[in-house]
């Protein structure tokens, strides 16, 4: 993994409007990409709030850059506004169509992962929604999931996805099969892997999520804000050093740091505040991928001008 210069610490991206103050990891302006992707996190889309609009923007934005549009789109959860707690059958199938109009302007196929507000509790079922499709097994279905966790090659990398919610929601954890799983699947390839997951497996921003954590004079990082194994994820990562990056969503607020070799992005959310503004003061915003051919990558937070601007979340008083 390249090291970006200093012009790069202040630099913008070309043809996007990046967020200030984020870097792009391994900048190179000088090579072409392998493969270009797009990563949408926390659309949460719903039929009011002007979600369907602010969601037509972001996929018009990617499609409209200068330096060319993605190939396909990594989506890390919490598709719909929510399909979880108590709503209705009735009510899953209202998010759900409008999640399925709203894709169609989608500019390039989108691979996803489950998040907390895409897993069905199974209440009050519908001949549409029938109650064999509650838990995990709805929402896989209407992203096109071959199942809650698999993996594929694209462009010589790989990808995998987790699921975040094997315990959910007593906190995020990957369930024992689901562990024993990755391992051999990380097992399997040489390819530079990118990993997907809702919740962070390593992340700064459940550390400063409005001093949710403080008690007292620690700092205790809740279990359904981050992974709750995420050492014994790291140490599978460890042992396979293709590994390179890791995308997730949840928080609503943009981060990445690197840890052992592994860059661990949070990508703040399509709909910054539930589309009621920004969140913490991170705008409604993708990331602009490239990956390239040495395993390394550029990624850029990119605001891309959806009208919510307020304030949202708690503020330090004078």
């Amino acid at each position: 993994m390249t090291s970006p210069s200093r012009r790069d610490l202040f630099g913008a991206a070309i043809g996007a409007a990046a967020l200030p103050g984020f870097i792009s990891t391994a900048r190179a302006a000088d090579r072409k990409p392998v493969l270009r992707a797009a990563h949408i996190t926390d659309v949460h889309i719903t039929k009011d709030r002007e979600a369907p609009q602010g969601v037509a923007a972001m996929f018009s934005h990617m499609a409209s850059q200068k330096d060319g549009k993605p190939e396909l789109i990594l989506n890390t959860g919490d598709a719909v506004m929510s399909v979880d707690g108590k709503t209705t059958g009735a009510k899953a199938a209202e998010h759900i169509a409008v999640w399925k109009e709203a894709v169609k302007s989608a500019p390039a196929p989108i691979y996803s992962c489950l998040g907390n507000h895409d897993v069905w509790d199974g209440n009050e079922p519908t001949d549409a929604i029938p109650a064999e499709k509650k838990g995990f097994a709805l929402m896989t279905g209407v992203l096109g999931m071959p199942a809650p966790y698999y993996s594929f090659d694209k462009n010589g990398w790989h990808f995998v996805s987790l699921n975040s919610m094997c315990n959910w929601p007593k906190y995020a954890t990957l369930s024992p099969e689901h562990f024993d799983w990755l391992k051999a699947d990380l097992a399997k390839t040489k390819l530079p892997t990118v990993v997907l997951s809702h919740v962070p497996i390593l992340s700064v921003t459940s550390q400063v999520y409005g001093d949710g954590c403080r008690k007292n004079n620690d700092n205790v990082v809740p279990g359904v804000w981050h992974h709750a194994d995420c050492w014994a994820i790291s140490e599978v990562f460890r042992k396979n050093p293709h590994v390179k990056l890791c995308l997730s969503g949840h928080m609503h607020t943009c981060d990445r740091c690197e840890y052992r070799g592994v860059w661990y992005i949070c990508g703040g959310a399509a709909c910054g505040a539930w589309w009621g503004g920004s969140e913490y003061g991170f705008p409604p915003c993708y990331g602009k991928l490239d990956l390239f051919a040495d395993g390394t990558f550029s990624y850029d937070f990119v605001d891309y001008g959806w009208k919510a601007r307020k304030w949202q979340g708690k503020e330090l008083k004078d």
